[in-house]
């Protein structure tokens, strides 16, 4: 879709021209598209690629990478995170980042915990949750949709740093709980 080019009266299909008070300019349509795909992919790689034959049940890689002790959870919370930044970059209102920053964060509170965690990975599907709220934000019209500003990075930053929180205490208080356990056994011999 050609745009027009400021202070000219002609037309160019270049990248749009941003409005006032947006941090970034919007991706092109067919840059937006990509990453809708884009993260329609992750989402089902991460919750639903595998499926338990018989059962119906379906999985991704996220439970099966958070078998991996505090890595696991960790780069699972990555690629949600990166599935938040181009919901981001694609200009989906504040409530919606919010939303999926809570669904992103209960995947990693709850996941982290040993066993229960990765029972929970296996039900709570937050890409896909997440993928769904993009899709239904992305089908309000554009005018509708709300431009980036610096506090929607700032949310988005803030649930990082609320996430990095999450995850140093989680690391602290399993040292804890090692350091208690073989405190138990050191003491009974």
């Amino acid at each position: 879709m050609p745009h027009v080019v400021a202070g000219k009266g002609s037309t160019s299909a270049s990248a749009p021209i941003p409005v006032e008070g947006e941090l970034l300019p919007g991706p092109s349509n067919r840059a937006a598209e990509l990453e809708k795909q884009w993260i329609k992919l992750l989402s089902i790689w991460t919750d639903s690629v595998f499926e338990v034959p018989g059962l119906g049940w379906r999985f991704g890689l996220d439970p099966l990478i958070g078998l991996v002790p505090i890595v696991g959870d960790a780069a699972s919370a990555l690629v949600s995170f990166y599935i938040l930044s181009l919901a981001a970059h694609l200009q989906v209102p504040r409530s919606t980042l919010a939303r999926m920053m809570l669904n992103v964060g209960i995947d990693y509170v709850v996941g982290a915990v040993p066993i229960v965690g990765n029972l929970f990975d296996f039900a709570w599907k937050a890409n896909l949750k997440n993928a769904k709220l993009l899709e239904r934000a992305m089908e309000m019209p554009a005018h509708e949709r709300r431009k980036q500003s610096v506090y929607d990075w700032l949310l988005i930053a803030g649930g990082a740093v609320l996430l990095l929180a999450l995850f140093i205490g989680s690391i602290a208080a399993a040292i804890v709980l090692a350091h208690w356990i073989t405190g138990l056994f050191t003491a009974a011999s």
